[in-house]
């Protein structure tokens, strides 16, 4: 998104770094200073690619809207962070500003740049890329192209690979949720039950696994397997305490008794299922420690095909946008 003052930076909701922090480097830059001083819990190499991206991303959403929306050479070259900070201009432009352009042209644009910064090979280290492929998945699971929504799977095991290898497996527990309610919103019952069943054999105490199959289960016709799980989370935050979760946990329980939904249990395989309901049955202590590269290895078809950002470097940006940074 642009900001009006010429001090202030392009910015997105992925942004990884802070406005501040965008700030004193090109600051540094401009007086002459030394980027060694700036951020020294940063590589070198870094702060060089973050003037540089930044500095372009800056002049990029300066732009006006019709040049955004009709030249496809004014965002040359293309950056992620300048795809992405152009996209949420487009995604946020008020409708009297764009011209002859539809609606649809727009937000189509928009998703297109988002999806272009999804799938180049280098990660640069203004962005982070999670909640970009969540989002992308999101958007492909509201298509109503089967083939399209089914792209949403590739998303999210972009995520969980990323987050692999840029955060040491931190989240991808939480990943492996998201993919297997990607599976069951697309119909796929057994590989979305399969891959919750092997998350409560790891930790059956974990209450975040039992708040996505109570909020979640309903409106994919899995509602008695939901309120079992409801109860079974209910019970987990008791003894923990948490009253917001707890709660939530409770209006879920609710939900699901008054909701008039279609069941679809006969429809799982039916030892998919007995191995699903031995796990929600599991004694607190019988979880298994399964490092995160192991579940993602065991539960993700074609796990080492999915493609990995590397790290952005220096010198891996155009010759322009190095020419924009002093060697020093």
């Amino acid at each position: 998104m642009a900001k009006d003052d010429a001090s202030m930076h392009a910015t997105t909701r992925y942004l990884r770094i802070t406005d501040a922090l965008i700030e004193e480097v090109q600051r540094t830059h401009r007086e002459g200073g030394d980027l060694y001083r700036v951020a020294p819990w940063l590589a070198h190499d870094a702060k060089r690619v973050i003037l540089a991206v930044t500095l372009d991303a800056d002049r990029a959403v300066r732009l006006p809207l019709r040049r955004l929306l009709e030249d496809e050479d004014a965002l040359e070259p293309h950056t992620d962070l300048k795809c992405v900070a152009v996209s949420e201009v487009l995604a946020n432009a008020p409708a009297g500003t764009r011209g002859r352009a539809s609606e649809v042209a727009v937000e189509e644009r928009a998703l297109a740049l988002l999806e272009e910064a999804g799938r180049s090979p280098l990660a640069c280290p203004t962005l982070s890329y999670e909640p970009l492929y969540r989002d992308l998945a999101e958007a492909a699971l509201l298509s109503d192209d089967d083939d399209e929504r089914r792209v949403a799977l590739d998303w999210l095991k972009r995520a969980l690979a990323h987050n692999l290898r840029y955060e040491k497996g931190e989240d991808v527990v939480n990943g492996l949720i998201d993919l297997a309610s990607a599976h069951l919103q697309l119909g796929e019952l057994d590989q979305g039950l399969t891959i919750l069943t092997r998350l409560l054999e790891r930790d059956p105490t974990d209450v975040w696994v039992y708040r996505f199959m109570a909020t979640g289960f309903g409106v994919v016709g899995l509602g008695a397997l939901g309120l079992r799980a409801a109860s079974r989370g209910i019970a987990l935050t008791d003894e923990e305490e948490d009253e917001e979760l707890h709660d939530e946990l409770l209006m879920a329980q609710f939900e699901l008794q008054t909701g008039q939904a279609a069941s679809r249990e006969a429809e799982v395989n039916p030892a998919v299922l007995a191995a699903f309901e031995a796990a929600l049955a599991l004694e607190p202590d019988a979880g298994r420690d399964v490092p995160p590269e192991v579940l993602c290895r065991t539960l993700v078809p074609g796990w080492s095909d999915i493609p990995v950002k590397a790290p952005l470097r220096f010198k891996d940006l155009a010759d322009v946008l190095q020419a924009t940074v002093s060697a020093r």
